[in-house]
């Protein structure tokens, strides 16, 4: 028998239920937008203490070394233009700025736009000390340009003199947002299916057993093993279920939503894993519903109101003038568009997580390779060694001093490890140096010449290559990766 229902009335009986899922209350967006500026804050003074280590000719990869490195991506940064220290500052502050006009919604989608570039041209100078985390927060705001991050709790919307601010998105872009963390989530489960140690159960003792990445509280439950093996099988079961996170709604999503976010807490509260666990929970902010916002706005309302009232007039005005707007044709050319683009975004993303996962096919000539780029945060088995940097440089008097920067290290082990890596940025850096190329060693072999005290001759780089044993002692290697002549290496 047909059915009684054309197509067209199916898309319409299932559109409430698609909005529900696919939609963002624009508090959401809202919260998002502010989390991303603050993010971006928190990164830039994060990286403002090694600036010239890590973006300054004088530090571990000149413009040189990255132009042989990364030739074509080195070419799109505009950090990469000079490699002068006050440039790089300069540059800093600036990007410093954008991000605060992004916590208070000032020309979001401008600002937003700016903003993305600069945080591109800043990754690409020195690829070499990015982790996950800088990847989400890249593609996160790239995917809140078309999204109206300034609808609610904004300069922009106190500057709004007509129209009524939507309650809630729904489109192409905010389906494109929600997937891309439920892509996260998902590849990262695929992987760790096809690993041993997380269907083994162990995995998590092995990552706290890992003193590079223990921090805070880590290092309290690392001998507590019960307590580790609930955790290890409680986040693959978590990562099976996340794409509930868009097929689920009201109280339901919300429960789901908080574990994510409090699984991200405590991978903060224990482990060293740089801005991802932060950007997370600014990406998960999208995924409560409008019960959960109303009664946030409800508990902020006195302070919202301070608020406004010191950023308007009498008359309800912005304090702040917004200056001027984009013409309307090319507002118009933009709302034509975005549709389009972030249907591109939505399938392109979802494909490109497919690759990775091998359910795609990639052309064997192809210059990237999806899995290089995709959501493995210790997967599909997380490392089951650790170890600590050793560098000694011989002077021209022929005295040998410990010239590793970070810490006192030698053959023997260091009461902590995580010490001898001042932060994410340097450990991801020196674990590039340890697997990666002989430009990458003689880059960092160069930077230490230059920023060893006394007349330097040569410098010696090594590791020591700690295996993990779970319930035996930890057997050391020495693995030394060469001694460079400074002469030859540059200072």
């Amino acid at each position: 028998m047909a059915s009684g229902l054309s197509i067209p009335r199916t898309l319409e009986a299932v559109r409430p239920a698609l909005e529900r899922r696919l939609g963002i209350d624009a508090r959401g967006l809202a919260a998002f937008r502010i989390a991303l500026g603050c993010l971006l804050l928190l990164d830039l003074l994060g990286r403002a203490g090694d600036l010239r280590a890590f973006y300054t000719d004088a530090g571990v990869l000149p413009r040189a070394a990255n132009a042989v490195l990364y030739p074509t991506l080195s070419r799109l940064s505009l950090h990469g233009l000079s490699g002068e220290l006050w440039v790089q500052a300069t540059l800093f502050v600036v990007t410093g700025v954008f991000a605060v006009l992004l916590v208070i919604g000032y020309r979001t989608r401008f600002v937003a736009s700016i903003l993305w570039l600069l945080l591109a041209s800043l990754q690409l100078r020195n690829y070499l000390v990015l982790n996950g985390g800088d990847t989400v927060l890249l593609v996160a705001l790239f995917v809140g340009l078309f999204l109206p991050l300034g609808e609610r709790w904004s300069l922009d919307a106190l500057g709004r003199e007509s129209r009524t601010p939507r309650q809630v998105v729904v489109g192409f872009g905010t389906a494109a947002l929600l997937s891309q963390v439920v892509s996260i989530y998902t590849t990262n489960a695929i992987f760790k299916l096809r690993g041993s140690l997380w269907m083994e159960g162990t995995a998590v003792r092995y990552v706290f057993a890992l003193d590079r990445f223990t921090v805070r509280l880590g290092d309290f439950f690392a001998g507590i093993e019960p307590l580790l093996v609930t955790i290890n099988w409680a986040w693959v079961g978590l990562l099976l279920v996340a794409p509930l996170l868009v097929g689920l709604v009201g109280r339901a999503r919300t429960a789901l939503t908080a574990a994510f976010l409090a699984a991200h807490v405590g991978m903060f509260l224990t482990m060293e894993l740089g801005l991802f666990p932060h950007v997370m929970v600014a990406c998960l902010l999208v995924f409560l519903p409008p019960s959960v916002w109303d009664r946030i706005e409800r508990l902020l309302s006195g302070v919202m109101r301070q608020l406004e009232g010191r950023l308007t007039t009498v008359e309800g005005h912005p304090r702040v003038p917004l200056g001027p707007s984009l013409p309307a044709s090319v507002r118009r050319s933009v709302h034509r568009i975005a549709p389009a683009a972030t249907a591109t975004i939505l399938v392109v993303g979802l494909l490109w997580q497919a690759a990775s996962v091998g359910y795609l096919s990639v052309p064997n000539d192809s210059p990237v390779d999806p899995e290089d780029h995709s959501w493995k945060l210790f997967a599909p088995d997380p490392p089951t060694t650790d170890g600590w940097f050793v560098v000694e440089a011989t002077l021209e008097s022929g005295e040998t001093v410990d010239a590793y920067p970070h810490a006192d290290t030698g053959l023997d082990r260091p009461p902590d490890v995580a010490a001898t890596y001042p932060n994410a940025r340097w450990r991801k850096y020196l674990s590039e140096v340890r697997s990666g190329s002989e430009t990458e060693r003689r880059a960092f072999a160069a930077y230490l010449c230059r920023s060893t005290d006394g007349p330097v001759e040569s410098v010696t780089v090594g590791f020591v290559r700690e295996e993990i044993r779970l319930d035996d002692p930890n057997p050391t290697e020495y693995v030394e990766f060469g001694t460079y002549d400074c002469s030859t290496v540059g200072r």
